[in-house]
């Protein structure tokens, strides 16, 4: 688009397509009113397309900058809270309605601050979602695409602060990169890309206590001392301690090849409940089904684990994540919309 469109519409849903989907009855669960057949509720604007010789929008049908954020507060708030149905289902219409928000955003052209406004409760939405939806089945919810997503609108809300001038940034929005910048950086453990980008912050920013921790944690992993870098991963605040966690069995799949060639011995025997404490499982058993996975030998009363780098199994792919204990803990203490909406970090 050449030339910048403002949108003028201030309902959540545009008039003209909402006549068009309730006509079509094409409404959504979550847009009917009490979840009734065919009785039309809120309306929340669709995500659609761009195809070829399609017109361009038209100011009435795009949304205004304060509509956008209302809508965004409406999806972060009210329905994200919706206990009628499970999470994976109030997953799929929050990210088409929020992906329609951000369409929007390309759309009017927005500058730095206004994108990072929308687009910074996206990426907690992503990354909340993707460690709460982990343990679903593909049928449920593609992590491929919510990665995808997640990293997409990271980097874009990165470059926008790259585009400010960090002494123009209150203490408020400093906070709020800083937060970002810890999401990015742990979402990318091990990435050389994302530890270059944590080296060359400003100070203002890099400062940030939240963020120093998961830069240790980063800086940790890279060297591969993964006993510091589990340590600081119990002491992340809420969402970034769940995003964190996305990195968990990757983790301790490296630690238990380590434990194989350094500790292989046909006398010696590894505690369980030291390698439970070491690895975060809450139960010892998920320890032990993990460790008979890999193919690590287990003491006659399942106490202790014998390690042999000859019988470890290199070729295992590591497992799927799931719930940790520690941070169900957290997720617990929080009230969500304040977290996904930025009012906390």
């Amino acid at each position: 688009m050449t030339n910048q469109i403002k949108g003028t519409c201030e309902l959540f849903c545009p008039d003209a397509e909402a006549k068009l989907r309730i006509k079509e009855r094409l409404l959504h669960y979550y847009e009917l009113k009490n979840g009734e057949k065919n009785v039309p509720g809120q309306l929340v604007k669709a995500f659609a397309r761009s195809a070829a010789g399609v017109k361009a929008p038209r100011a009435k049908d795009l949304r205004t900058e304060i509509c956008l954020q209302r809508t965004v507060e409406y999806l972060l708030k009210d329905i994200i809270l919706d206990k009628r149905r499970s999470y994976n289902f109030i997953y799929d219409f929050i990210f088409d309605r929020l992906r329609a928000v951000r369409q929007e955003v390309v759309m009017q052209q927005y500058n730095e601050r206004q994108t990072l406004k929308l687009l910074e409760p996206m990426i907690i939405f992503l990354g909340y979602s993707r460690y709460r939806l982990c343990e679903e089945q593909i049928d449920n919810f593609d992590a491929k695409i919510c990665n995808q997503h997640l990293q997409e609108c990271l980097k874009r809300v990165l470059c926008c602060y790259d585009d400010i001038d960090v002494n123009s940034l209150n203490l408020s929005e400093l906070n709020r990169r800083s937060f970002v910048e810890a999401i990015y950086l742990l979402f990318n453990l091990g990435t050389t890309e994302a530890l270059n980008r944590a080296l060359s912050l400003p100070t203002e920013v890099s400062k940030n206590e939240t963020f120093d921790l998961a830069y240790r944690i980063a800086i940790n992993y890279y060297q591969g001392n993964f006993y510091r870098a589990l340590v600081g991963i119990q002491k992340l605040p809420h969402i970034l301690s769940a995003i964190a966690a996305l990195k968990l069995q990757t983790l301790r799949r490296k630690v238990y090849m380590v434990f194989a060639h350094a500790y292989t011995s046909k006398q010696l025997f590894v505690p369980a409940t030291f390698l439970c404490k070491l690895f975060l499982y809450e139960d010892v058993r998920n320890l032990l089904e993990d460790c008979k996975y890999y193919h690590i030998k287990l003491s006659e009363d399942k106490s202790s684990l014998q390690f042999q780098k000859s019988e470890f199994n290199i070729n295992a792919v590591t497992l799927k994540e799931t719930h940790e204990s520690f941070v169900e803990k957290k997720l617990t203490k929080i009230y969500l919309p304040e977290v996904l909406l930025l009012k906390r970090v």
